[in-house]
C-alpha cells in the first residue's frame, strides 16, 4: 500500500502526463453526478456554457470547465464569454440569500467586488445611505457623458461647463508635426480627428436642490418597500419551516 502511494505521489510531483495516477474515491460519483466533476477529456464542452450561461447546471451531459479552461474565439483573455447578461454582474438576491432561481439564475453567484451591480441609489442621485460601505458599484454620473466632439477635435469654447465629457489624451508628437508612419496602429499618443458638422457644444444643466430631495425621497421609499418584501418572504419561510418541525414531531410522537 505504502508503495502504491509513493508511486501516485512521484506521478504527480514529476507531473508524468504519458501515465497520469488512476485513483478513486468513494464520493467520485456524487461529484460526478452533482457538479460534473471527473468527467472524460473526449466528452464535449457545453456550447451553452461557453457562451456564458447553460440551464441544465450539473445536469449537464457535457463538460463544464472552469472559465480558466475555456478557450474559444468567443473568450476573453480571463476566460469569461463577453456577455451583457450571462455572467456579467452579481446576482443581488444571491447575496441576500434569496435568489431562487440557483443554477438557472443568468447572474453571477460569487462575491466578486469587480463584477457588482451599479448602485441605484447613487446612479440616481448621486448619493447613497450606505457610503463606502456599499457593496454595489458607484458609477459617476460623468462616466455616463458622452464624449464631447469638439474637445476630441482639439478645443471646445464651453471649456468645464460643457455637457459633454471632456477626456484628456496625451497626443502623438509626429502627428501634430503632420504625418505619423505607424498610422492607426500608432502608441506614441492620440490623433485627432477633424471632423465637420458638428453640433453646437451645450452647456451643462445642474440640478436644483428640490430635484435632489425628490430623487432622495424615491429612493427612500424604494427601499422600504424592498426591505418590506424581505421581511415578508423570511416570515413565510420561517412559519412554513415551523410547520413542517412541528408535523415530524407529531408523527414522531404517535
Amino acid at each position: 500500500m505504502a508503495a502504491e502511494v509513493q508511486s501516485v505521489a512521484d506521478r504527480l510531483i514529476t507531473g508524468d502526463r504519458a501515465h497520469p495516477p488512476d485513483y478513486d474515491f468513494s464520493f467520485t460519483p456524487f461529484l460526478r453526478r452533482n457538479f460534473g466533476f471527473g468527467l472524460a477529456t473526449d466528452v464535449p464542452v457545453c456550447k451553452a456554457f461557453k457562451e456564458g450561461h447553460c440551464p441544465l447546471g450539473p445536469t449537464c451531459p457535457d463538460r463544464h470547465p472552469t472559465p480558466s479552461r475555456v478557450t474559444t474565439s468567443t473568450t476573453n483573455a480571463s476566460g469569461l464569454a463577453p456577455s451583457v447578461t450571462h455572467g456579467s454582474l452579481v446576482c443581488k438576491h444571491f447575496l441576500k440569500g434569496l435568489c431562487k432561481k440557483g443554477f438557472k439564475c443568468e447572474y453571477l453567484h460569487e462575491y466578486n467586488l469587480r463584477r457588482m451591480p451599479e448602485c441605484q441609489s447613487f446612479s440616481r442621485s448621486g448619493y447613497c445611505p450606505n457610503g463606502e460601505d456599499c457593496l454595489y458599484h458607484h458609477v459617476r454620473e460623468t462616466a455616463r457623458l458622452p464624449r464631447c466632439e469638439h474637445y476630441d477635435r482639439g478645443f471646445c469654447p464651453l471649456g468645464p461647463i460643457c455637457a459633454k465629457r471632456h477626456v484628456r489624451q496625451r497626443l502623438c508628437p509626429y502627428y501634430l508635426v503632420g504625418f505619423c508612419p505607424d498610422g492607426r496602429a500608432c502608441e506614441h499618443g492620440a490623433h485627432p480627428r477633424w471632423l465637420e458638422n458638428l453640433p453646437r457644444p451645450q452647456i451643462r444643466v445642474e440640478k436644483t436642490e428640490e430635484d435632489l430631495e425628490r430623487e432622495r425621497l424615491l429612493i427612500r421609499e424604494e427601499q422600504e418597500k424592498e426591505e418590506e418584501r424581505q421581511r415578508e418572504w423570511r416570515n413565510e419561510r420561517g412559519r412554513g419551516g415551523f410547520m413542517r418541525y412541528r408535523g415530524r414531531g407529531r408523527g414522531r410522537g404517535m
